[in-house]
């Protein structure tokens, strides 16, 4: 015990004098991380659409289009930048994006509103930013439908109807809609944590990886075995120990200071989230040490976690929700720990979660903390195996030979 208590110090000794030698490996763990938070948060930092430019065709020039449009340009997220009679004119304005949609009102518009008839307001969105032309959408749609509330309203009072009895006639039956957890329905307020994470989980994966490739590309493999005392488990543990602690660091940082910076929500267990959130970077240790040590140069390990820890965003559900991919995504994602924290820390933060709603979580991040662990104790007793001359006649030594390691 003594041996492999000794053997961890060293290792985590010499790995941190690796890390101030490489300039790559500072960069990634000691700056990125930071930049990163400051840089893309900063992106959502308003969270949602603010005076969206909108342009409006008015055909009737009356006093209903009149107060309408007012009303539209009333709201925070729209900006009306033009009223015009020309259509033409208008279609123009989104081709070149000085508009992201168009409000039409037809001729005759106050005319069969006081006749009692129908009298549609028509939206022309620009859809290729789908988001924005949602949101557009849904803000004229609310409007619309209070106008046509109000217009049932006056009606109905003309009919000899109290106020109170003309708008129950108006909308019998009205919908009371609440947004849960995500109050204020801001893109800002659902990305910025996801953001988050990504960070955490690609600096990491990045960092680390290049560590490990770094000792295979010069050779020094069984010089870190000897280091930690002829201990695998004291080379494990200590190649990761500082990447874990330095990553906790980041997490305190990130879900104290950046999330009370942008106003982020953090309602449900702490220590649920400190758990869970301790599961994935031991997980992502033993994920990076693992696929690394199969690269034998740095910029190829650094080249395939760039390609890879953002389809692993992708794939967590996150961004899309897993019940709309295709099956053998879900499945494929579940090996993946981002996969199973995100979906626990969605629950935590923004829903007020404890242990006992996100337990299948932590039993999954557990069950995947095992299986690495695992592969990578075999997969390091096989390089050092390997560079030693020795040959371990093993299945697991047969596999290694498969992978042409």
């Amino acid at each position: 015990m003594i041996r492999i208590l000794t053997g961890f110090f060293q290792i985590v000794k010499r790995e941190a004098a690796y890390i101030l030698k490489d300039r790559n490996i500072i960069t990634i763990v000691l700056l990125s991380p930071l930049f990163y938070a400051f840089f893309y948060c900063s992106i959502y930092m308003y969270k949602a659409e603010k005076d969206v430019d909108v342009v409006v065709v008015d055909m009737d020039h009356s006093k209903s289009t009149q107060e309408f449009i007012k009303d539209i340009n009333a709201h925070s997220m729209i900006k009306v930048v033009k009223v015009t009679g020309n259509f033409e004119e208008a279609k123009q304005d989104i081709y070149s994006s000085a508009a992201n949609a168009i409000v039409y009102f037809d001729v005759d518009f106050e005319k069969s509103l006081k006749k009692g008839k129908g009298a549609d307001v028509k939206i022309y969105l620009n859809t290729t930013r789908f988001l924005v032309s949602n949101d557009i959408n849904k803000a004229i749609n609310d409007i619309a439908l209070e106008k046509g509330v109000e217009s049932r309203i006056k009606f109905f009072e003309s009919g000899g109807y109290s106020f109170k009895q003309a708008r129950q006639a108006s909308d019998p039956l009205g919908v009371d809609l609440r947004s849960l957890f995500n109050t204020t329905d801001s893109y800002g307020d659902f990305m910025i944590s996801g953001i988050i994470i990504l960070i955490l989980q690609q600096t990491l994966l990045i960092g680390l990886g290049e560590s490990v490739a770094k000792e295979r590309e010069f050779h020094t493999v069984k010089d870190l075995y000897h280091t930690a005392n002829g201990s695998t488990w004291a080379l494990l543990f200590g190649k990761g120990f500082l990447y874990f602690v330095l990553y906790c660091g980041y997490a305190f940082f990130f879900f104290t200071f950046i999330f009370n910076m942008y106003s982020q929500r953090m309602d449900g267990s702490i220590p649920a989230l400190v758990l869970t959130t301790a599961l994935l970077l031991i997980d992502d240790m033993f994920m990076s040490i693992f696929i690394a040590s199969f690269f034998k140069r740095k910029i190829i390990s650094l080249q395939f976690f760039v390609l890879t820890t953002y389809p692993l965003f992708l794939f967590s559900g996150y961004s899309w929700p897993s019940m709309s991919m295709p099956a053998f995504v879900r499945g494929l994602s579940m090996l993946f720990p981002s996969t199973h924290y995100l979906n626990s820390f969605v629950r935590i933060a923004q829903m007020g979660a404890g242990f006992k709603e996100v337990l299948p979580e932590i039993q999954s991040l557990l069950i995947i903390a095992v299986i690495g662990l695992t592969l990578t104790i075999w997969r390091l007793k096989f390089l050092v195996s390997k560079e030693d001359g020795i040959e371990a006649d093993t299945v697991f030594h047969k596999i290694g030979k498969m992978l042409k390691a």
